[in-house]
């Protein structure tokens, strides 16, 4: 399917173990539109699934259920055959996806926008589901696949507000906000209680923003939109090739930032050099897209330089802070010499 109009929404719902994700989306599922047809795979890390039976699939809802291992890794195949039966058969208007809380659902975003599905399947915002009480709990904040969870998460949910104290639901919030790349929601809810404009809030945003943009030589104006409860930040979307760039000064400082469309990818060898270069910066940090499944952070204060694997993969963003003012306009140009269009992702990669 090559329009993509009638690319089908899909939309992962990740979180670790004992969150809620089965509740959330039940919740979901209870607010389906009557005459839509929805379908969830949902995957457990049990040999024998128990997640599926506690779903309710009324009328017009599919449930497929893949149990022992982790779809993102060892059942990679398996959730492409299963996708594939799921459009030619059922033919949903809606996906959803589900995967076990052990798992690393960047290689499940990685399979979605990769050659077989993205002309078929439109990926919608990453919603992630967090207990605030499991900010206490050292195991967990440790554990990769959290970690991970958080990393890649759009819309970030505390979940299970009402269990958590209000200091432990506010110090998580506060804590989010202060994450990069930023997210662009973070709510709290009782009991998965989701409202159904989550699932498209972000998407709708999007395309008023490019509506509503104001431009200023190479500056955007973000705004903030209120829709069904849910609060985003905008920027301007950007194209491949065509970043958006952002200004400030105050207290002393400069910053000029970007963001990439994720389609650009960035020479890693190049990178490293260009970054290398930056000698008189307050602070350097970023999120690149190394490759067809490889993204890195970049946090470079001094010369001390630090580069990790990150499952973010919404798009690249980089952020300056500097004493002194920066030529936005000439670093846009020496970034943008370091970009290529990768090959689209395949399962075997």
């Amino acid at each position: 399917m090559s329009n993509p109009a009638k690319r089908i929404p899909v939309h992962l719902i990740t979180g670790f173990l004992g969150v809620g994700k089965t509740t959330a989306i039940n919740h979901l599922m209870a607010q389906k539109p009557e005459g839509e047809r929805w379908a969830l795979v949902v995957n457990e890390f049990g040999q024998i699934g128990v997640d599926a039976s506690l779903l309710d699939a009324g009328d017009g809802i599919q449930v497929k259920e893949i149990p022992g291992g982790c779809i993102c890794c060892a059942l990679g195949l398996t959730l492409s055959v299963t996708l594939v039966n799921l459009l030619q058969r059922f033919k949903p208007d809606r996906l959803f996806i589900e995967p076990t809380g052990l798992g690393h659902p960047a290689g499940i975003l990685d399979l979605l926008q990769g050659e077989q599905f993205n002309e078929v399947l439109e990926l919608h915002p990453v919603i992630t589901l967090v207990d605030a009480r499991q900010l206490d709990d050292p195991r967990v904040m440790a554990h990769e696949t959290f970690q991970d969870q958080i990393s890649l998460a759009d819309i970030l949910v505390f979940n299970k507000s009402d269990l958590a104290t209000p200091e432990q639901t506010a110090l998580a919030v506060q804590q989010a906000g202060q994450l990069f790349p930023p997210k662009l929601a973070v709510l709290t809810c009782q009991q998965g209680q989701l409202p159904l404009s989550v699932l498209d809030s972000a998407v709708q945003l999007i395309a008023a923003s490019r509506e509503q943009k104001q431009v200023i030589g190479h500056e955007t104006t973000g705004s903030l939109i209120r829709q069904g409860g849910v609060t985003l930040p905008f920027l301007a979307m950007p194209q491949p090739g065509q970043p958006v760039c952002q200004q400030g000064d105050g207290l002393g400082a400069y910053s000029v930032g970007w963001v990439f469309h994720r389609d650009d990818a960035f020479d890693e060898d190049c990178l490293y050099q260009w970054v290398d270069q930056q000698k008189d910066l307050l602070r350097l940090k970023g999120v690149f897209r190394v490759g067809s499944k490889t993204w890195r952070s970049f946090s470079k204060v001094g010369s001390e330089l630090v580069v990790q694997p990150v499952a973010y993969r919404r798009d690249s963003r980089l952020e300056l802070i500097s004493e002194q003012p920066l030529d936005a306009a000439a670093l846009q140009q020496q970034l943008l010499a370091m970009t290529y269009k990768p090959a689209p992702a395949t399962l075997f990669d």
